[in-house]
């Protein structure tokens, strides 16, 4: 039960940052649910969560990734997992801990992602990768606790599906 309710929302925040978030871009720059969601599951469920969540999201964001597929899942495995080594280390039910993660591990991910394609000779626009990672910030504000709440849910801790 637990890995059908992840994989339908992770498809359903990748069907919402593909349709309305580039409506709320500001200077062609918007947010990622996907990120924010499995970066927010990871810190609070720990290291074999992360590795799934991880890698299905990044694999939902090479589909419209065209330089590289699996540029993605490789940059979310890593940056889900260091949010699994941060959530060992505070207090997953107060949010200002996570929401700082959140933003340095975007920018992380930024990071990852430009190196990579810098070694493959492919340009992209870096200077977008802090203001990704603040609005990713400010919607994390917002929707942490909620994730926090949902993970602690019954149907979410049956761990006989794993």
């Amino acid at each position: 039960m637990k890995r059908v309710i992840l994989i339908l929302i992770s498809l359903l925040l990748f069907i919402i940052d593909n349709t309305f978030m580039p409506f709320l871009e500001v200077n062609g720059v918007y947010p990622s649910l996907l990120i924010i969601f499995a970066l927010s599951y990871s810190i609070i469920n720990g290291y074999y969560e992360a590795i799934l969540i991880g890698v299905f999201a990044g694999l939902l964001q090479d589909i419209y990734f065209f330089n590289g597929f699996g540029i993605n899942a490789l940059s979310n495995m890593c940056i889900c997992l260091i949010a699994a080594k941060i959530g060992e280390n505070i207090f997953k039910e107060k949010s200002l801990a996570p929401i700082i993660s959140i933003f340095m591990l975007s920018i992380l991910k930024g990071g990852i992602i430009f190196v990579i394609l810098f070694i493959l000779n492919i340009k992209i626009n870096y200077f977008n990768i802090p203001f990704v990672a603040l609005y990713n910030m400010i919607i994390t504000t917002f929707v942490y606790n909620k994730i926090y709440s949902f993970s602690a849910k019954p149907y979410m801790k049956n761990y006989k599906d794993f």
